[in-house]
């Protein structure tokens, strides 16, 4: 990483703590508005930070962002900015005058919170009437033309709705699904967290469903896959290449504090805007160490002596640091569970390639 160019490509931001929900897989624990919230007059200044630094894309999140009533103006500046905005929502607050304002402020994408069967959905997000508001919100995003895509957390409790999940957002009208997976943060427990023994099931449900993207097309999450056989035919063309918290991405926390990705636990926050400026955070030569510096001796675990750790550098941070505590010993790892089963991989030509060069 040393040759890498840092900057912030793409940020995720929590423009508020409150939510109107409760969901049982919160990573964060949600729920009310913390007390010391950056103004419209701050929020605004960082924007125009971030696109001095050369943000392309920014995506504003909670929490529920549509409790913040000046999430239009935030959205408009990013775009005014030249920046690629989007919009991730749990639905439960969508009426016909979000749809208009999303569409009038020019939002690139929206992400509607969609993670199951009505019964299993109302469960995870504790309230009756939340799968019926996502569905409402999706579509009424399609009747207005803008475009949109769900985004699911799979854990034990969803894995076998996956199918219906499917067929309930192709009736949508829904052409994207993003699929991740939960992880042992904020409220979850760590029981309903997905098994390993469940693991290779989700994977291999996903690549069937890639093969069917005449219908809906699957965005496989950074934490699902990466190398040996179906790690490598799981992402394909597109080979994953680690973790880029803290170097492509960053993540803003409702009240200045800076991470290299939001879903970070709270020891990974490297400052506060009140404090020092973003661009002086993002620039400290100290900061963001777990990334900026990673190097084989920083791994541990399989991840350590693995062939494959030049290229995924441990894979999703926080689903290693979660599950164990450091930040390259990732469990979630097929080719390490294949490997346990005694099968061994034959690289493909990109692979290769890319193995070589990283010698080089």
């Amino acid at each position: 990483m040393t040759s890498f160019e840092f900057f912030p490509e793409k940020v995720v931001w929590e423009i508020t703590f409150a939510c109107n929900m409760r969901c049982i897989h919160c990573g964060t624990s949600a729920g009310k508005k913390r007390p010391d919230e950056l103004t419209t007059e701050e929020a605004l200044n960082l924007i125009d930070e971030l696109a001095e630094l050369g943000t392309r894309s920014l995506t504003l999140s909670g929490g529920e962002p549509l409790m913040r009533e000046d999430w239009p103006m935030l959205a408009a500046r990013g775009k005014e900015r030249g920046m690629k905005v989007y919009f991730i929502s749990n639905g439960h607050a969508f009426t016909e005058e979000t749809a208009l304002e999303l569409k009038r402020v020019g939002i690139d994408n929206v992400g509607i919170s969609f993670d199951g069967t009505e019964k299993t959905h109302n469960y995870i997000r504790q309230r009756e009437d939340s799968w019926q508001r996502a569905v409402n919100a999706m579509s009424l995003l399609a009747k207005h033309g803008l475009l949109f895509c769900a985004v699911t957390q799979v854990s034990n409790i969803n894995l076998g709705e996956l199918d219906d999940i499917r067929q309930t957002l192709i009736d949508l009208g829904c052409k994207l699904w993003r699929v991740q997976m939960t992880t042992f943060t904020g409220r979850m427990h760590k029981d309903l967290v997905l098994s390993l023994d469940n693991y290779p099931r989700l994977i291999d449900k996903l690549m069937e469903f890639k093969q069917k993207n005449d219908e809906i097309r699957i965005d496989v999450g950074e934490n699902i896959g990466y190398y040996g056989c179906k790690g490598t035919r799981l992402w394909g063309i597109n080979p994953y290449l680690g973790c880029y918290a803290g170097t492509r991405v960053a993540g803003i926390e409702s009240n200045g504090n800076i991470k290299g990705c939001l879903s970070m636990p709270e020891e990974f926050v490297e400052g506060n805007i009140r404090d020092s400026s973003f661009s002086e955070i993002w620039n400290n030569d100290e900061g963001f160490l777990y990334n900026r510096r990673f190097t084989r001796q920083t791994a541990s675990g399989p991840c350590k002596e693995c062939r494959y750790l030049p290229l995924c550098r441990g894979g999703c941070a926080t689903t290693s640091v979660s599950a164990t505590g450091e930040r390259a010993n990732n469990p979630y790892c097929i080719y390490q569970i294949e490997r346990k089963n005694g099968i061994e991989p034959e690289d493909t030509e990109m692979i290769t390639k890319l193995l070589e060069l990283i010698k080089e």
